[in-house]
């Protein structure tokens, strides 16, 4: 099964915050359905989200959680994008 890249956005107060994940699944439809499902549930504390387009929204819309995008990678390659994402290079 093919591996994706999964980037979800997380909007509190006007801050916005992105997140990475990889997700393996027999295509991109199911990858979708299952980042819709584990968004479902992003934030803990909040029983029932709100659906929105491509999203939730938790605390009374205090805060957004959308899908932002999917692409098809290798556990590798998303490896090497975490690494570069988060390291400071000084050189």
């Amino acid at each position: 099964m093919p591996d994706y890249r999964v980037k979800i956005s997380e909007t509190q107060d006007e801050d916005l915050e992105y997140h990475h994940y990889l997700v393996t699944a027999k295509d991109e439809k199911e990858a979708r359905a299952f980042t819709m499902k584990f968004m479902e549930r992003f934030i803990d504390d909040d029983n029932d989200p709100e659906i929105i387009e491509n999203g939730y929204t938790f605390y009374n819309k205090a805060v957004i959680v959308r899908l932002e995008s999917i692409k098809e990678t290798t556990k590798e390659k998303f490896k090497d994008f975490l690494l570069k994402i988060h390291t400071i290079n000084m050189a």
